[in-house]
């Protein structure tokens, strides 16, 4: 199967599907830093620089086709509950921006009429609503579900909102789920040992203590806005993550390029989508394409 990557950023929805043994052809963004580590990541892909959305950039994708899987990931800043803590916080305006990039993504796919595809975004009330309109008025091509990426293999919690064909959803909610993957094993299989036996994010127990997870368990989110911490276990901190050290937690490998300089390199690999969660969307797109019902 090949696969067109929209909104693609770093590209970890083409990590997933090379690693699904798909054939990553084109991602779009209209960011030239994370774009062009995009094309030196996926050899042989084309890149395109290009401002997506309904006024956007004009961009030539190829003809739809049972072997094309076209996924998109449009901007969520404006959508995400972290965004000051609250969706309901950010301006009337930028929500309205981040719904048009929603219903334009998937617009998209259905005026093409493509046969395989798939969406991401944050799963908040505002995106919800979205998709369950889109999936009343389109019953037979628009399914949609909140998942964990965790369920699928990923070293931490990464709850997303998947748009696909129906069939495509259920099959996702159909596969076994994966065994929990800790943060000492995410990083072993990179052959690379913990700085330390705890780490914590930016949020607070009730109690005013922060809140700390042992290194044998998934990690929390990772986020574009600031890294992880490392820790002992009473939350004394030990030093922050590196971007590197959260790519991990995303799933890229160790040869993944990463943009230069730290805060750029975090903002890119907390806004992309998480690998295990590609890699088994482009497998059940690749089982529906065999012939599973």
């Amino acid at each position: 199967m090949q696969v067109v990557d929209m909104f693609c950023g770093l590209g970890g929805f083409s990590a997933g599907a090379i690693d699904a043994g798909a054939t990553v052809i084109l991602g779009a963004d209209k960011d030239s830093v994370p774009l062009k580590l995009w094309a030196a990541n996926v050899p042989g892909g084309r890149a395109t620089l290009a401002t997506l959305g309904k006024d956007g950039d004009a961009i030539e994708l190829p003809p739809p086709s049972p072997s094309i899987h076209v996924h998109s990931s449009p901007p969520c800043t404006d959508l995400s509950p972290a965004r000051n803590g609250s969706v309901h916080s950010a301006a009337a305006a930028d929500v309205e921006g981040g719904v048009r990039m929603l219903r334009w993504a998937l617009d998209l796919v259905l005026e093409r009429g493509d046969h395989s595809w798939s969406m991401e975004n944050v799963s908040t009330p505002t995106t919800r609503t979205v998709l369950a309109e889109y999936a009343a008025r389109f019953p037979g091509c628009v399914g949609y579900a909140t998942l964990d990426a965790a369920e699928f293999g990923a070293a931490q919690t990464r709850i997303r909102l998947i748009a696909a064909p129906p069939k495509l959803i259920k099959l996702l909610q159909e596969m076994p789920s994966a065994r929990r993957v800790s943060v000492r094993q995410a990083f072993a299989n990179d052959g690379l040992e913990v700085p330390a036996t705890h780490f914590k994010n930016q949020t607070r127990n009730r109690d005013g203590t922060p809140c700390v997870r042992s290194v044998e368990a998934q990690s929390f989110t990772v986020c574009a806005s600031h890294a992880l911490t490392w820790c002992d276990r009473e939350g004394k901190t030990h030093k922050v993550m590196t971007a590197c050290e959260s790519a991990v937690l995303m799933g890229f490998g160790r040869a993944w390029r990463l943009p230069k300089g730290s805060r750029n390199a975090q903002r890119a690999v907390g806004n992309a989508l998480c690998v295990a969660m590609s890699k088994a969307i482009v497998q059940a797109a690749v089982a529906l394409r065999a012939g599973a019902p």
